[in-house]
């Protein structure tokens, strides 16, 4: 018993010495900043292109001053440094606090358009996880995410001076989406997978209408269907292919479909779209 007393006593001893040394620390921290200073160092390292220095700043600013007279600015600004700093993540969880916090704020078209395109840029650096020799396995889903986002944003804010340069971002994701889809469906078809080919023909069609794919994914799926011995659906399908692209380059003079030819491994335009450029 005499020992475990004293065993206590020398641990509260301890704690207690533990204690006085974190409280004597803690006395020297530099004091805070003014809070205009920190917004003037933040706008200065934009200035020197250090927009990291700048996101420091910007979240000193935003940790010691919450409700002061330049956060909501800093927040604004800080979505911007963290863009410039490759940070696309945490640019679009600031965004998206901006959003959450200011939905009735002069900037809010400004804060839907960086989170889109931050999803956008950082799903660009994503795309060299992709380089899978399979590209069934690939996912483009951050592209996706990103086209969901823009079209939200067009949407909300039609007239955005932003909106240009959302709708070119759109009709880029949009094509290379649908073009990804084809040249995975055409591995499919290749793998002798033709259920698999016409989902994802059928996904373009249905999906980007609009895009340039669409002829393509006509007649993927018309190929999907021979394969697959539906000769029904595939006269259907090849109807619509010569109503809507009657030169289409699918079908020979007596309007008979023409089959695809399948790309090899070594195609380098095959591998280019499903790596999204990266290879070819």
């Amino acid at each position: 018993m005499g020992f475990n007393h004293s065993l206590l006593r020398f641990a509260g001893i301890a704690s207690f010495s533990l204690l006085l040394a974190a409280c004597s620390s803690s006395q020297v921290q530099e004091p805070d900043l003014p809070e205009h200073a920190y917004y003037e160092k933040a706008q200065q390292a934009f200035s020197e292109g250090l927009p990291a220095t700048a996101a420091k700043n910007l979240q000193e600013l935003d940790s010691r001053y919450p409700f002061g007279e330049f956060s909501t600015r800093a927040e604004l600004d800080l979505i911007y440094a963290q863009y410039e700093s490759g940070e696309y993540l945490s640019a679009h969880a600031s965004a998206e606090r901006f959003i959450k916090n200011h939905p009735d704020h002069d900037a809010i078209d400004y804060a839907y358009y960086m989170r889109a395109l931050s999803t956008y840029v950082g799903s660009q650096s994503l795309l060299q996880r992709y380089l899978d020799t399979d590209p069934s396995k690939t996912d483009p889903k951050e592209l996706q995410k990103a086209f969901r986002e823009m079209s939200d944003f067009l949407q909300r804010y039609p007239n955005s001076d932003y909106a240009p340069d959302g709708k070119a971002r759109m009709v880029f994701l949009r094509n290379t989406i649908a073009r990804h889809e084809l040249q995975v469906a055409k591995y499919y078809l290749k793998r002798k997978a033709p259920l698999s080919a016409l989902k994802r023909s059928q996904a373009v069609i249905e999906h980007y209408p609009s895009s340039t794919s669409v002829e393509e994914a006509l007649a993927i799926s018309i190929q999907s269907y021979n394969d697959l011995k539906l000769d029904n659906l595939a006269l259907l399908n090849l109807s619509v292919l010569q109503k809507t692209y009657p030169d289409s380059s699918h079908i020979d003079e007596q309007g008979n479909f023409i089959p695809l030819p399948l790309p090899s491994d070594a195609d380098p335009s095959f591998w280019y779209w499903v790596s999204f450029g990266l290879i070819g």
